[in-house]
């Protein structure tokens, strides 16, 4: 079989339950890791991670074999419960159901990139 050629990149974001303010400073680097660990599994590359307290966005390269909803749900079941059960037992952590997904161009993506890192700020103004 030759080779394939794809440029699959995703701007994804997603809330916590009920938009609580769950996610601390702490607790965002290993949300990051959890996260990327996951996308890493796919055979995808975590791009650009961003949160506020209360949902995170990610700019994500996945492989063409990878469902968008289904990596998705891995990655908010896993983080959830490692979160919730493991690093963080008192914190009720859990993600609201649902999900945002829009294609991105190649062309696009420094902008996104950096618009994505600057997630605090841009919620602060």
């Amino acid at each position: 079989m030759g080779s394939s050629y794809h440029q699959l990149y995703y701007h994804l974001v997603w809330s916590t339950y009920r938009r609580h303010e769950l996610i601390n400073v702490e607790m965002e680097q290993d949300l990051k890791r959890l996260i990327q660990d996951k996308i890493i599994e796919h055979k995808s590359e975590l791009l650009s991670f961003g949160c506020t307290t209360d949902h995170v966005h990610l700019l994500v390269r996945l492989h063409p074999a990878v469902c968008v909803s289904g990596i998705v749900g891995e990655i908010k079941e896993y983080s959830s419960y490692v979160l919730a059960n493991r690093i963080y037992p008192d914190s009720g952590f859990r993600w609201q159901g649902g999900f945002g997904a829009l294609s991105v161009s190649e062309k696009d993506l420094p902008r996104l990139a950096q618009y994505i890192k600057n997630q605090k700020d841009h919620h602060c103004q």
